[in-house]
């Protein structure tokens, strides 16, 4: 699933590159607020960070394609006060369509693809990462705001499809990612 993906977004940015007026290259980062599964699971939020580049096709004044390549630290805490948590390590390849709305103000939606470099399952039981899912399937909803032509600024959400654990071992609950991301970039022309 994972290469019929990669080799879906290869051909579709070959598409997109054929017909974009302009492509524009950048950098960001951020802050992620990252938790796992349903909030009636009561998984506390943890900070993490996701850094990376973007290239957007523009198609037309209103419409274009962005890819990113990220890398982004998710997961969730599970007691703060006993050290327990989860860390997991994503490089993720989000795949979105903007929509401009107003001047430079734009509505983000998308999926994405992210794969897990590592995983910290730090408990009282010890470290575990044998049962965590590699692969990763998301959704993306977001608003993005290019301040002028060297900066913008974007929050997303990224809605899990995937279940990260394979075992379901807590509450027998799907766990999947939940992720709320806030961005800063910096676009070269």
């Amino acid at each position: 699933m994972r290469k019929i993906f990669l080799f879906s977004t290869l051909i579709f940015l070959v598409i997109c590159d054929s017909f974009a007026q302009e492509v524009e290259i950048g950098l960001k980062g951020g802050m992620n607020v990252a938790t796992l599964g349903k909030s009636e699971l009561g998984l506390p939020s943890r900070i993490g960070y996701h850094v990376g580049g973007t290239a957007e096709f523009i198609l037309t004044p209103f419409i274009s394609v962005q890819t990113e390549l990220l890398y982004s630290l998710q997961g969730a805490a599970i007691d703060r006060s006993q050290n327990i948590y989860l860390n997991y390590h994503y490089l993720n390849i989000p795949l979105i369509a903007k929509a401009y709305f107003y001047e430079d103000a734009s509505f983000e939606i998308g999926i994405q693809y992210g794969y897990l470099l590592k995983a910290v399952n730090q408990t009282y039981l010890g470290s575990q990462t044998d049962a965590i899912n590699k692969n990763d399937f998301s959704m993306v909803f977001g608003l993005a705001y290019k301040l002028n032509e060297t900066f913008i600024f974007g929050i997303r959400y990224n809605l899990g499809i995937t279940n990260t654990s394979d075992l379901d071992i807590i509450y027998e609950q799907r766990y999947t990612n939940r992720v709320l991301q806030l961005s800063i970039g910096l676009i070269f022309q």
